[in-house]
């Protein structure tokens, strides 16, 4: 069901159909009317929108091998190695790794592959410690 629900958020997400009932976001949209939080509706659309890159890690979701959350994690290094993303260096040690260690591992590829991103949103990281203005 969740990697229906995935495919459905990614298209969803594809139109503008969210501003006509005033939402700012796709995910905004998805967080507000299936009462979900926004990092859970944001990560049921990038694994909607990876799941083309992500085909042998659905099969393995489907047959148990591994679980939705390791598929979310997946997704998010798809997203953040772009074009360099392989699914095959993961894969195996999706299988053997709970989701958490798999975040680890995953942090590692990251940086192995896109290694300005990864310092990138390092400094970003960085940045947010020291200030965060809210109402």
């Amino acid at each position: 069901m969740e990697l229906e629900f995935a495919a459905l958020a990614a298209q969803f997400a594809s139109t503008d159909e969210y501003l006509e009932d005033g939402s700012v976001s796709p995910i905004d949209w998805i967080r507000i009317n299936c009462h979900m939080t926004g990092p859970a509706a944001a990560n049921s659309v990038a694994v909607g929108e990876n799941m083309g890159r992500l085909e042998k890690s659905l099969i393995g979701v489907e047959r148990g091998d591994m679980g939705y959350a390791h598929l979310v994690v997946l997704a998010r290094t798809a997203e953040a190695t772009e074009e360099t993303f392989d699914e095959r260096d993961l894969l195996q040690k999706a299988r053997e790794n709970s989701p958490g260690k798999l975040h680890g591992l995953c942090r590692h590829y990251r940086h192995m592959r896109n290694p300005k991103g990864f310092a990138k949103e390092e400094a970003e990281l960085h940045e947010q410690r020291f200030l965060k203005i809210g109402t």
